[in-house]
């Protein structure tokens, strides 16, 4: 048992370090099946780990996997958001680039009462959504995990 709660506080704090300083931070591109895909690691060892890259470019798409942070629901959004706009820059995107979001939650109504945070990102340029309540996220401290995907002008 103990062995397994350090493992998840180890993961923990690689998350959180990923989550909140892009450490380690790259861009690789590979040609897999004919589709070329540009991807931006935040932190491989754990992305490999866990078996997922933290965005990928694929022709003028942008595809950014789930994005938490913990702390209190209105501090979650704000840093999720946060370094969701912080990868899409690293494409040359903004936030106007967005064209569908999917969130989870394990706690609903706290999400809907701050859900203004997640708003303000968009100035009214709203994508489409699907809001999803959840048992449980990777770790229990996390209550919201947020996945876009955002569609540049053209292939550059």
């Amino acid at each position: 048992m103990k062995k397994n709660a350090a493992f998840y506080a180890g993961l923990m704090i690689i998350i959180l370090v990923s989550i909140n300083g892009y450490v380690n931070a790259q861009t690789d591109s590979t040609a897999s099946s004919n589709i070329y895909k540009q991807k931006l690691r935040r932190n491989k060892p754990l992305e490999d780990q866990i078996g997922y890259t933290q965005a990928i470019r694929t022709g003028n798409t942008v595809y950014v996997s789930g994005t938490m942070a913990a702390g209190y629901m209105p501090d979650q959004l704000r840093e999720i958001m946060n370094s969701i706009k912080s990868d899409l820059a690293k494409y040359g995107a903004t936030m106007e680039n967005v064209v569908k979001q999917t969130i989870y939650t394990t706690d609903l109504d706290s999400f809907m009462i701050n859900k203004v945070i997640m708003k303000s990102f968009y100035n009214g340029d709203y994508p489409t959504s699907s809001i999803v309540e959840v048992k449980r996220l990777l770790l229990p401290q996390f209550k919201v995990e947020i996945e876009i995907e955002a569609v540049l002008p053209k292939e550059q």
